[in-house]
């Protein structure tokens, strides 16, 4: 309750205007009810975000309360891009913008707790090909040669790529899987200061999907860094993506060579080797010329005949890998007593919970329990 949260403000310094406005996006909430919840007119909002008024300590408390965040958080400045960051979203009219603007904060503090770490930890440092790539071409064969590239960059060969999270963590692709609460949204990925990050949704829990999913938003990394994202422009580069993700997981000179028909089973079996989902495996033989479109109408309407179109045999055999990177840093702070609990999160000015939740560490592992020692009054029998 909004009552049982103390908050005096004559103890802290005055509140970072822009702060506010980040902890109202970051809880998912419009200006109007952001208001509506505070106690206060729209306009009094908008003057606290834009730093033209300080809000009382009463409507301090009731902020601090309704976002769910600490008081350090509203005086602690972070770095932040001055035009903010440009995630790759796969629809822009689809997806909300309170949805986008909730997301991309989360970005934003998981590049602050990376941005933390990092003072105190070696973490693993970028390693991507140089592509001359150009996004407004559409080229098919610059994506398959830019695939292929990264392959070789990284020594992957041309077989299956069954761990495609730990490869890209591995390689300095920062990455957390968390429930996004957004139907439209399986992941989204951004550059920030050099660095590419990627949030996809444990929502989704079927491996080749998520799978697809990161090799997608590698694509945005690798190919469209430089990119500005409009309506006029998003179809196409979310084209390019697919085709990327399609060509990295699925190389063309091994993986047409293995198929050989088109019934479900022989898919299923191509499956099982590829780790990759029937319905991309038939749009990947279709944009090679494998399967002509009739051919690829008919496994898609098997797959649809037998209801497994969104939900195939197999995915469960596929465990979905928890990124790893950042929370075994932390856990290593804490082994070494590098650092306390306590003072990682303080140092962040963050809940316990987010950076558990982005860090992918377990719930309550960041949490500082007081132990209330209780006297006993102790009887000696012989004066009994």
């Amino acid at each position: 309750m909004i009552d049982s949260i103390p908050f005096d403000r004559g103890s802290l310094p005055k509140p970072i205007p822009e702060r506010i406005r980040e902890a109202r996006e970051a809880s998912g909430l419009q200006p109007e009810t952001f208001a509506e919840l505070i106690g206060v007119s729209r306009q009094a909002v908008a003057r606290f975000e834009s730093g033209l008024m300080s809000p009382s300590g009463e409507t301090m408390r009731k902020i601090i309360a309704i976002t769910r965040l600490p008081p350090a958080f509203f005086v602690a400045s972070k770095d932040r891009s001055a035009n903010g960051i440009t995630p790759f979203w796969r629809g822009l009219k689809r997806m909300e913008a309170h949805h986008r603007k909730r997301i991309a904060r989360r970005l934003e503090w998981l590049h602050d707790i990376v941005s933390y770490v990092s003072e105190f930890v070696d973490m693993p440092d970028l390693s991507l090909p140089h592509l001359a790539f150009n996004a407004n071409s559409g080229d098919v064969e610059q994506i398959e040669r830019a695939a292929d590239a990264l392959r070789d960059h990284w020594k992957l060969g041309r077989g299956p790529v069954l761990d495609v999270s730990a490869i890209m963590e591995n390689h300095g692709i920062t990455l957390a899987r968390e429930s996004v609460s957004c139907e439209d949204m399986d992941a989204v990925s951004c550059w920030q200061f050099g660095r590419p990050y990627v949030l996809y949704s444990s929502d989704v829990e079927g491996g080749p999907r998520n799978s697809y999913n990161l090799c997608h938003e590698l694509a945005h990394v690798l190919l469209h860094s430089s990119v500005e994202v409009t309506s006029e422009n998003l179809a196409l580069i979310e084209k390019q993506a697919n085709r990327f993700a399609g060509a990295f997981l699925l190389p063309q000179e091994s993986f047409s060579r293995e198929v050989l028909g088109t019934s479900i089973n022989h898919f299923l079996f191509l499956k099982e080797k590829w780790g990759v989902s029937i319905a991309a495996m038939a749009y990947r033989c279709k944009d090679l010329g494998i399967l002509n479109s009739d051919q690829h109408s008919y496994v898609m309407k098997q797959l649809n005949a037998r209801k497994i179109l969104t939900q195939e045999p197999l995915d469960e055999i596929f465990a979905v890998r928890q990124p790893n990177v950042i929370g075994e840093s932390i856990r290593l702070l804490l082994e070494n007593g590098v650092k306390s609990k306590s003072e990682i999160v303080e140092a962040l000015a963050l809940n316990a919970s987010d950076i558990e939740s982005l860090g992918g560490l377990p719930k309550g592992h960041l949490e500082t329990t007081v132990v209330q020692f209780k006297p006993r009054l102790l009887i000696n029998d012989n004066n009994a």
